[in-house]
């Protein structure tokens, strides 16, 4: 999960919390107001019923024009609606916000065009009382809810927008691994990614550096090899022996070759190599590889032995294959009993085989450069894993029947 997704669920969460509890508190001032104005029309409702049963008592006819009444009506917010067509409108449009009953009366709660009005009916009588107090509910929850919303979608974009530099980063760092040095990690912010990117630059400009030192003093080897190998065949020219003029001339062919291995393998390293994939059957590769050993035909019929059970298409760089598997080839018939290297072409694989003991490392540890071991600077097997993984090919070995065996598979499509 990424650093921006986490983000997004602690951000989603907090905003359903939020949510959550400006809704229950939303809930609970709503009863509580609610509770409100049905207590005060209780109250009220309680105070007719017993000011009209008093009337009643004392034998008094029912006075909607009492002083007290009115008054008490005044100061309750309350006002007498006694027109009756006003009365019917009311009854037939208005919405019954709630039913009661209190004593011997009856009383609702209507709403119609947001008044709110008392509705009692006694058996001696019925009044209906008009609402004259602001009853609205405080909406103003609302408009914190909202301000919160605004405050948590702020953050969240600052937020990213601080993780901007990051995810720039990230990007850049894919560059590097795709072998562009020259990018800059330089940022002048003052934050923790900003000290990242500089930390990054400055190691990324030592690494370019030693890379460069490293890929000059190659180059200054092979170029001050292939001199004294120039001015040799230069020489050999001049030999009148036929034969020592051939030995002589299979030497330098052979440095020069090592030469062009070392510049493919160098540019390899460096990420500077171009791949050129192309369709190639196994065996003409093989063959190309048998050529880059330079050892005469006599003694490929000896020492290299080619079966065949299915032809075999590779999708891949012709050069460098045939380089892994001339690593691959040298490596079996140096290190044989009988100097000899079984090739086996199958539907999906080839495989390296040699007889002699197993190897007395772990197979990583063969994989590094300059490993230890009896001849040689370790170079074979380590060329070998990286042109596999360049190539996108998978090595495997094993050791079965007194043979080392190196199994190259094809992807899987």
């Amino acid at each position: 999960m990424t650093l921006y997704s986490k983000i997004r669920i602690i951000f989603l969460v907090s905003l359903i919390f939020v949510s959550a509890f400006f809704a229950s508190y939303f809930y609970i001032q709503k009863a509580q107001h609610f509770q409100k104005i049905e207590k005060r029309y209780i109250q009220t409702s309680l105070f007719l019923h017993k000011y009209f049963r008093q009337s009643a008592r004392n034998g008094d006819r029912l006075d909607f024009d009492d002083p007290s009444l009115n008054l008490y009506l005044k100061e309750s917010s309350f006002k007498l609606i006694d027109d009756a067509q006003t009365i019917k409108t009311i009854r037939n449009h208005a919405h019954s916000v709630r039913k009661r009953r209190v004593l011997h009366s009856r009383f609702e709660i209507l709403e119609i065009k947001q008044r709110m009005y008392l509705w009692l009916k006694h058996p001696h009588f019925e009044l209906l009382l008009e609402d004259q107090q602001e009853n609205s509910f405080p909406w103003q929850i609302f408009f914190w809810y909202l301000i919160s919303l605004a405050f948590l979608s702020g953050l969240y974009l600052w937020l990213t927008r601080s993780l901007e530099p990051l995810k720039i980063l990230q990007e850049r760092i894919h560059r590097v691994a795709q072998g562009d040095l020259k990018i800059s990690f330089k940022s002048d912010a003052k934050d923790e990614i900003a000290e990242v990117s500089n930390a990054f630059d400055n190691a990324l400009k030592k690494l370019e550096s030693l890379i460069q030192s490293r890929q000059l003093f190659l180059r200054m080897i092979m170029h001050e090899l292939k001199t004294p190998i120039g001015k040799g065949k230069l020489l050999n020219a001049f030999l009148e022996d036929v034969s020592q003029k051939e030995s002589y001339e299979a030497v330098f062919e052979r440095l020069e070759l090592l030469i062009e291995e070392f510049s493919k393998v160098e540019q390899m390293l460096s990420a500077k190599y171009v791949l050129k994939v192309s369709r190639y059957n196994a065996r003409d590769i093989i063959e190309q590889a048998v050529e880059l050993m330079f050892i005469d035909e006599e003694e490929v019929q000896k020492q290299v032995h080619i079966t065949e059970e299915k032809p075999l298409i590779l999708l891949s760089d012709f050069e460098l294959l045939s380089l892994a598997f001339k690593n691959l080839m040298d490596n079996a018939i140096k290190y044989s009993p009988d100097h000899r290297v079984s090739i086996a072409i199958k539907e999906k694989s080839i495989v390296f085989a040699n007889k002699g003991a197993r190897f007395t490392h772990n197979i990583q540890a063969y994989q590094q450069p300059f490993h230890e071991k009896r001849h040689g600077l370790g170079l074979g097997l380590y060329i070998v894993y990286t042109i596999m993984e360049v190539l996108k090919l998978k090595l495997i070995y094993t050791y079965e029947n007194n043979e080392n065996q190196f199994i190259i598979t094809l992807p899987a499509e």
